[in-house]
């Protein structure tokens, strides 16, 4: 019975913090490699170098997602399955294949994309966590902060919760 009720709050949440994504995302555009330019992190996250996320498109519409860090000096690998949104292909829900987390399917939000698809930002209900990735280790600071203040404004993130990602070498 609590995990109805648990079930309940967590699908009312995520529907009522969900935030406006980017429209009519290009898939075939979207995949491939980003890497993690700042982040409110989460457990796995915390203390990451050199962070990327890699999306491989299945032929049936799920998506397979490697992430790969540092820490400690050792490579650590997160492999997942995205489940793509029937109203909106930029609303995902994340499936942990390794390690295994059963029963729980992560929001996940593709809410800024710029036209050349060089960066991204993707969102989480209630502003938990977020994430700020490009296609190279290092973006201008100029377009960081533009970015930034997109989040505040337009998302209502904390300007100082992302916290940059060192990239020192590029792991494969």
């Amino acid at each position: 019975m609590i995990l109805k009720y648990i079930l309940t709050a967590y699908l009312f949440i995520n529907l009522i913090f969900a935030h406006k994504v980017v429209e009519n995302l290009d898939l075939e555009k979207f995949m491939g490699k980003w890497y993690v330019i700042s982040l409110i992190p989460n457990y796995f996250e915390k203390g990451a170098e050199n962070a990327y996320d890699y999306y491989k498109l299945n032929d049936n519409g799920t998506v397979d997602i490697t992430y790969k860090a540092t820490r400690n000096g050792k490579i650590k690998t997160l492999r997942q399955k995205g489940i793509i949104s029937s109203e909106s292909n930029a609303r995902w829900k994340v499936k942990f294949l390794k390690p295994f987390i059963p029963f729980f399917k992560a929001p996940y939000e593709v809410i800024l994309v710029d036209s050349n698809y060089t960066y991204m930002a993707v969102g989480y209900p209630n502003n938990d966590y977020g994430w700020i990735m490009a296609r190279d280790t290092m973006i201008k600071n100029e377009t960081y902060n533009e970015i930034i203040e997109k989040l505040d404004k337009d998302f209502n993130y904390s300007k100082g919760s992302f916290q940059k990602v060192i990239h020192n070498y590029k792991i494969d």
